[in-house]
This record gives structure tokens, sequence and C-alpha cells, in this order.
């Protein structure tokens, strides 16, 4: 995470939580002249709605215009983290330990930076996934990009049972 998506999780957060969402990540894409800002919010006990994201726009819209954290022109968005979410965090790999995921890592491990299998866990600092027969120990800092793969479709909502 930035220091610049630091600083807007701790600006936003508070008012996520408050509708009773969580703020599952915060992305900041594009160049100076076209810049999205991307909140993805999650919910812990079913899919979030297009209404869900209306309210949290109106409502974060009004802190960052009071606030204006970001130099450039953006468009501001918000949505759901989706089936196949992205991880970022190592509290994310948690909820979901016993499902499929892929990890890209920033620098090669034995000639690869893709790896695929099944979350076994989440130790100190970091990510085990098991792949086949062999279980490999990933630290959180070697980690560019985590993901979910669905495989049926039970992977919706934040909660580790799909529900």
């Amino acid at each position: 995470m930035t220091l610049k998506q630091q600083q807007l999780t701790e600006l936003l957060e508070p008012s996520v939580v408050s509708l009773g969402l969580v703020l599952w990540a915060i992305e900041i894409v594009g160049r100076a002249n076209r810049t999205t800002l991307r909140l993805v919010v999650d919910h812990s006990e079913r899919p979030v709605t297009v209404e869900d994201c209306e309210v949290v726009s109106k409502q974060v819209s009004r802190i960052l215009d009071v606030h204006d954290p970001l130099l450039e022109r953006y468009t501001l968005e918000v949505s759901s983290p989706g089936i196949e979410r992205t991880l970022y965090r190592l509290e994310h790999f948690e909820l979901f330990v016993g499902h499929q995921a892929k990890v890209k890592l920033k620098i090669p491990f034995e000639g690869r930076k893709n790896y695929s299998g099944v979350i076994a866990g989440v130790g100190d600092q970091t990510v085990l996934l098991q792949q086949g027969g062999i279980e490999y120990e990933f630290p959180s800092e070697q980690i560019e990009r985590g993901q979910l793969v669905e495989t049926d479709g039970e992977q919706v909502g934040g909660r580790k049972d799909g529900k």
C-alpha cells in the first residue's frame, strides 16, 4: 500500500464502516490527466449492491471535496471486489484459506513469478500456497498481487463459507 493509499484509507474507512460496509481496497490508477480513484467495498454477510456503491460514492465525495487529498483531477469509482477478487493484504488471504488463488510475485522464485493453488494458511507475514503436493511459503512483501480463482461460484461475499 502506498503512502497516498494509506492516507486515503485513514480518511475514508470510518465513513465506509459507518455504512455497514468494509473498505476492501483503494486503487489509484491512470495518469495525471486521467486518474481514477477506485474504492472497493465489501459486506461481510451479503453481496454488495449498486445501491451500496451509490451511498458510498455520495458520502465519500463529500469528504473528498472538503479534504481534497489528491492534487490531480480524478474520477471516483466505487465497486465491489467481485467473485475473483484481488487479495491485497494478509487479512484478505486469511479470509479465504481453503480457496483456490493465483499469486504473482515481485521477484521470481524458482524461476517463476506466477503460482496458483489452494491458500493453505497465513503465517507471520507469509502466505502458504499449496500446489499439488508442494506447499510454498511466500513472504507478504514479495507478493505483488493475489487473486481468488472462482471454481464453483460459492466465493461471493466476504465470508469464508461463501454465503
